[in-house]
């Protein structure tokens, strides 16, 4: 029930992000997007610290292991660098790109070898022995990056594709946090009753077909067509969370479920990072591939050419710009329909990865639990 509430509360982020987002950018200026941040973590602090206060707290100091941090901040760092930088800089033809991808790949490498062998490392990854814990993680990171690239690319092409406000953007991509608002806690009360495997299936199926119908989407598409499907991929975000952390955590024993829950919390937001590249670079790259496809078709000596450019006022500077941005713009289309499709078969496919996961997936009693 706890991880039930926990994303519902996940889940309001779509409803309200998008929105609020657009309404700021709209009407200031899309830097206070990120200024808006300050009074909430303020505000945050002060809540956690009035809760947290009279709470016992019981320390001990632990070995603190400064090799393997140090080799996760310029890994990681480096990773980040790169995957944010790598589409500006045109990826591996710049070398500075080549050379944070190399310090990345070392760094990390060092770090896997060292945390493996260390007595007390600051990342157990030894937990991925757990059957439950390396299969629930894999399903999680790919399917966060794929919830990740979705809403991310989906506003980006309404704005720069359809003419959509940064506002109207927000409205077609927000009904999908609705049906999880709404279904979370009767998925918290009664999942225990079903295999979460079936579940999560149902939340990938769900996603994945949302997909699929994006991939059906044209230029004409309108506002209530899409944010339908946004509202029908919100069954399964609702069916996503609870059942893969669930299943994640069920066979790690009840010390090492701290360690297991930052370290897949981790990963998860390190996947949404590789997403939010990969998904500009691949809309992009296949875009200017569909462009020059069908560029190949559109020329002085076609017919169907000779029409259109009659039509729109004749020969002329003019006519070949208007004629370019149509063309530009079912390139998109067709590169949208490509990474939707995409997305369509990858959720597929985690639908069969999570049966690799046995059961049973009951919680665990922690120390207090067991002491009655």
């Amino acid at each position: 029930m706890a991880l039930a509430l926990l994303a519902m509360v996940t889940v309001v982020a779509p409803i309200a992000g998008p929105i609020l987002g657009g309404w700021i950018t709209d009407s200031y200026s899309w830097p206070w997007i990120f200024f808006i941040n300050v009074p909430i973590g303020i505000f945050a602090c002060l809540v956690v610290r009035q809760q947290l206060a009279a709470r016992p707290v019981v320390t001990s100091r632990q070995p603190m292991d400064y090799v393997g941090l140090i080799a996760l901040i310029i890994g990681v760092g480096a990773l980040q660098i790169v995957l944010d930088k790598g589409n500006d800089a045109d990826w591996f033809e710049s070398n500075f790109i080549i050379i944070g991808s190399v310090i990345s790949a070392i760094a990390l490498a060092f770090f896997v070898i060292w945390e493996l062998t260390d007595a007390h490392p600051v990342v157990n990854l030894k937990l991925f022995k757990y059957r439950n814990f390396r299969y629930g993680t894999i399903v999680l990171i790919l399917g966060y990056a794929g919830f990740f690239g979705i809403n991310l690319i989906l506003p980006q092409w309404l704005q720069t594709q359809l003419g959509y406000t940064a506002t109207w953007a927000g409205l077609a991509v927000a009904p999908l946090g609705i049906l999880p608002v709404l279904m979370s806690p009767f998925v918290g009360k009664y999942a225990t009753k079903f295999d979460l495997r079936i579940l999560a299936g149902l939340a990938f199926l769900a996603i994945g077909t949302s997909c699929f119908m994006r991939a059906g989407f044209t230029n004409e598409v309108d506002f209530n067509h899409v944010a339908l499907v946004q509202m029908f991929m919100g069954i399964g975000v609702a069916l996503f969370f609870m059942p893969t952390l669930t299943i994640l955590l069920s066979d790690l024993p009840p010390h090492q479920i701290a360690d297991g829950s930052g370290l897949a919390t981790f990963l998860r937001t390190l996947g949404g990072s590789f997403a939010a590249s990969l998904t500009t670079w691949i809309w992009i790259r296949r875009a200017d591939q569909h462009h020059a496809y069908l560029t190949e078709s559109v020329t002085v000596y076609d017919p169907a050419t000779q029409h259109t450019i009659q039509q729109m006022g004749g020969a002329g500077l003019k006519t070949y710009q208007q004629l370019d941005g149509i063309v530009e713009a079912q390139a998109y289309m067709l590169s949208t329909v490509d990474y939707f499709t995409l997305l369509g078969w990858m959720f597929m496919g985690l639908m069969l990865i999570v049966w690799l996961a046995k059961p049973p997936f009951a919680a665990k009693a922690g120390p207090e639990a067991s002491g009655h």
